[in-house]
């Protein structure tokens, strides 16, 4: 990606936090919010937050907003009884070992629900899926780090929800439908087997509708057996989503106030950019969206 594209990003991710902050306190009410965090760790070059961005992060959730379990999502958008202060869900992709290490402690501790989306070949090191993870985060051996399944299993056990983000993290969009399925298959059912129980939930890798899932894959999804899905779409959950394309909203070493703003609405408009923007236009300022 070119320079003046990267800076204009930056820049615009100042612009929408601060520009539409205003506009959005009374929107809050009633709001549903999905956040994905990745890698929680102090020095990592990929991570979404350091140990101390993500206690604050949680600490400034758990005071302004009612933290519930991804299953209950679709329930609360569709609601008629709208709170106060917005709902928010926590959830987690890939699978790193930071996971148990650093997240983990800091939601137990505040007794707060996660969801955490493990890649199955991530953790059976699978070398040709620890090949691919090195390469799509750059960050050599230290980004191979994965869970491993004890570590699975006690989450779950102390409550938080395991769900599957295939098993090599693939573009669904780019598979033919018997690979997709393959994908969806194969790692539901290993990670059911370590954990000893069913799962339910499915994060799309990568998430963006049209460029990285399609209704194709969304049908498959629903075929194997999984009763809700997850995306990546910058804005609030509507009643009218599907369960199959929850939206959410990455966390990219966000500031409180950015957070705050995901939170309460600001960032809702890049949503519309993401969903709405045609595909051309897309491939120049996101062009990495369509190579992965």
């Amino acid at each position: 990606m070119s320079p003046i594209i990267e800076a204009t990003k930056r820049s615009l991710k100042t612009v929408v936090t601060t520009a539409f902050a205003p506009f959005t306190r009374s929107a809050a009410t009633g709001r549903v919010v999905v956040l994905c965090y990745h890698s929680v760790h102090p020095s990592m070059s990929f991570a979404s937050v350091t140990p101390d961005e993500f206690a604050a992060h949680i600490d400034w959730i758990a005071e302004h907003c009612h933290v519930v379990p991804l299953r209950q999502v679709p329930s609360w958008a569709a609601s008629r009884v709208q709170g106060d202060i917005p709902v928010v869900a926590i959830t987690f992709d890939d699978g790193y070992l930071d996971n148990f290490e650093y997240a983990f402690p800091l939601l137990e501790r505040r007794g707060l629900p996660a969801t955490f989306f493990v890649t199955a070949g991530l953790l059976q090191k699978d070398s040709a899926v620890l090949t691919r993870f090195a390469r799509l985060r750059a960050g050599g051996a230290e980004a191979l780090r994965s869970l491993e399944w004890d570590h699975v299993r006690a989450m779950h056990d102390a409550g938080m929800e395991i769900g599957v983000h295939t098993y090599s993290h693939p573009n669904l969009a780019r598979l033919g439908p018997d690979a997709a399925r393959e994908e969806l298959r194969a790692s539901k059912e290993i990670v059911e087997e370590h954990l000893r129980s069913r799962v339910w939930s499915f994060a799309y890798p990568f998430g963006k509708p049209r460029r990285h899932f399609t209704e194709e894959t969304t049908a498959i999804v629903r075929a194997t057996g999984y009763e809700y899905a997850c995306s990546v779409v910058f804005r609030g959950v509507r009643a009218s989503d599907s369960r199959f394309e929850i939206p959410r909203f990455f966390v990219s070493r966000d500031s409180l106030s950015q957070l705050k703003a995901k939170v309460t609405g600001a960032w809702d408009v890049t949503g519309l950019w993401q969903e709405k923007s045609p595909l051309w236009l897309t491939k120049r300022f996101s062009p990495l969206d369509f190579t992965v």
